[in-house]
């Protein structure tokens, strides 16, 4: 019966372009025969995805378009710095990241977090957190990548072409995406369009995604270049004339700015060191994400290279922050650090003269304003509309590959883990996820429990999955003495320093910079986890995961199969 020492060998099997067979694991019961523990010994899926489509996977997982700091931080946390907390958020995820590196490249196999946790920590609080946190609180995630692309994406398109070509309906089209029904029926389109996508073939994605990367760093670089060569003082004229061209206020800054003082907005406040520092929890939303390809780690060549797995998760994550600090740094140059805190009151505060058409002044949004040219706002709306777009895909990627693992351990149905021959990938599994998603998108722009909305648990993703990473973290710390054959078989045990093993020291450092976050989250309402909701949903989901390992491993218990066993072998290829 195969145990971890060997997952020396396995470890060691070459990964790119092949299927390597687990050795079958089998435990014995009395009075039951011995079957395997896996459902079977291979995955079925196959390594299409390179290390540099890895790591731009990983960019676009973080979003460059995801724009709560922008907005969030100044309205709710006034007297913060958005470069310092951005860079702060990057630095503190850095050792976190760090750990990742080096439990991929111990089991650089499918399922990431549910399988380095369940290698090192144990199956019953691997599944238990990776399920809630990852599972089944990424569905609000597929609900937010449809609000993203109708807000971000279709309203700013239709609303600048409107205001440039003077066509009332783009305009009126704008509206219906920033609406509750335009927000539904967009986000469904969107999750089944990407179920097309995916489940005819992983490699599809690999090519869709070379076209996201480019639209989008035309996106990025266009509104850049625009808020960098803007004074200041020509921006109330600019989006007073864009205000007037789509039937608004030829006085929008003037009223704008009287609306925000008038809701209480302090539009001069004092440096504050917390408001900076909770920030970086805001900021966190994006970068946290830096890791997410671990969870298709059966999927990309060589991922069992240190090398490789540095430059994936640790250099995608280095310029995803800089490059959200330095929009930052161009959004407040270009409209001043008061009509910063005026944008922010129009989402934070619900201050309806700080919209513009009920879009929210977003970076893009400010951009596409200030141009007031059809050209440049297509180049801009493309990027967002594909990153936010590239969202669905990414949640629905992550999750049915650790939805694979855990059935291949038999904690899920079998179904789940069936890989179609034609297209080698799993296409029950998205199925499943598009199937539940579609109440979660109800949910979340419709349901309200007395004044908290479910939209107000949007950080809620943040929250939890945070979790999940502070335990991979420790998991890191704790690789080479839990499962000591899978680390010195692995490249990164190598690294020490004192004779300790240097990912002890990173994955330490990365759980205490994890819970310091999760404390900010349950602590502070301005970050919209602190309400009866919040902790129904949050305590909710992690009492039916628990729930859900027990019976499970009864059920195959009382069919002879020990399912703690699986959790001692390195997981199928």
């Amino acid at each position: 019966m195969g145990r971890l020492p060997d997952l020396r060998a396995v470890a060691r099997a070459p990964t790119v372009g092949i299927e390597v067979e687990s050795v079958a694991t089998v435990t014995t019961v009395p009075g039951v025969g011995a079957p395997e523990v896996f459902v079977r010994k291979s995955s079925g899926l196959v390594r299409v995805m390179s290390p540099s489509s890895a790591f731009v996977y990983n960019v676009l997982t973080m979003g460059l378009i995801f724009p709560w700091t922008y907005l969030w931080a100044p309205g709710a946390l006034p007297g913060g710095r958005l470069v310092e907390g951005i860079l702060l958020a990057m630095i503190l995820e850095i050792p976190i990241a760090l750990s990742y590196v080096w439990l991929s490249t111990a089991f650089p196999r499918t399922g990431g977090d549910y399988v380095f946790q369940s290698r090192v920590l144990g199956g019953g609080l691997a599944f238990t957190l990776v399920f809630s946190g990852f599972v089944i609180w990424i569905l609000q995630w597929v609900a937010l990548s449809g609000w993203l692309l109708a807000t971000l994406g279709f309203a700013p398109l239709f609303l600048g072409l409107g205001a440039s070509l003077n066509n009332t309906a783009f305009i009126d089209a704008a509206g219906w995406f920033n609406s509750a029904t335009g927000i539904i029926v967009t986000s469904i389109a969107n999750a089944g369009l990407a179920l097309l996508i995916l489940a005819s073939g992983f490699r599809n994605y690999v090519r869709v995604q070379r076209v996201m990367w480019v639209s989008i760093l035309v996106a990025f670089g266009t509104m850049l270049f625009v808020l960098a060569t803007t004074s200041p003082g020509a921006v109330p004229a600019h989006l007073d004339a864009f205000s007037s061209a789509i039937g608004g206020s030829a006085n929008f800054t003037a009223e704008a700015i009287a609306g925000a003082e008038s809701a209480g907005v302090d539009l001069h406040p004092p440096f504050s060191l917390l408001a900076t520092l909770l920030i970086a929890p805001i900021a966190w939303t994006s970068l946290q994400w830096a890791t997410y390809s671990s969870q298709q780690n059966g999927e990309i060549k060589s991922a069992g290279s240190f090398r490789n797995q540095a430059f994936i998760i640790v250099g995608a994550l280095v310029l995803t922050g800089a490059l959200l600090a330095l929009l930052a740094f161009v959004l407040e140059n270009a409209v001043g650090p008061e009509f910063l805190y005026v944008a922010g009151s129009g989402y934070w505060s619900g201050v309806s003269e700080a919209t513009l058409a009920g879009s929210y002044l977003w970076p893009n949004i400010l951009a596409t304003a200030i141009a007031f040219n059809p050209i440049v706002t297509i180049l801009i709306a493309a990027g967002f509309i594909l990153n936010g777009h590239q969202i669905v895909h990414n949640c629905y990627i992550g999750m049915t590959r650790v939805m694979v693992a855990m059935s291949l351990d038999r904690l899920l149905p079998e179904w789940i883990s069936r890989v179609s021959e034609r297209f080698r990938t799993p296409v029950n599994a998205h199925v499943a996820y598009f199937v539940a998603s579609i109440p979660v998108i109800w949910l979340y722009n419709n349901f309200s429990y007395g004044e908290t909305t479910w939209t107000s648990l949007t950080l809620g993703v943040t929250f939890a999955c945070g979790y999940v990473f502070v335990a991979t973290a420790l998991a890191g710390a704790l690789l080479p003495f839990r499962a000591k054959s899978a680390y010195e078989a692995s490249p990164g045990a190598s690294y020490k320093i004192g004779g300790l093993p240097l990912v002890t020291i990173v994955g330490l450092l990365g759980t205490a910079a994890g819970v310091a976050f999760l404390y900010l989250f349950i602590t502070n309402e301005q970050l919209g986890l602190t309400s009866q909701l919040a902790y129904t949903v949050v305590g909710g989901v992690l009492l039916f995961s628990a729930a859900w390992y027990l019976i499970a491993k009864q059920m195959r218990r009382s069919r002879g199969i020990d399912v703690s066993f699986a959790f001692k072998e390195i997981p199928p290829e």
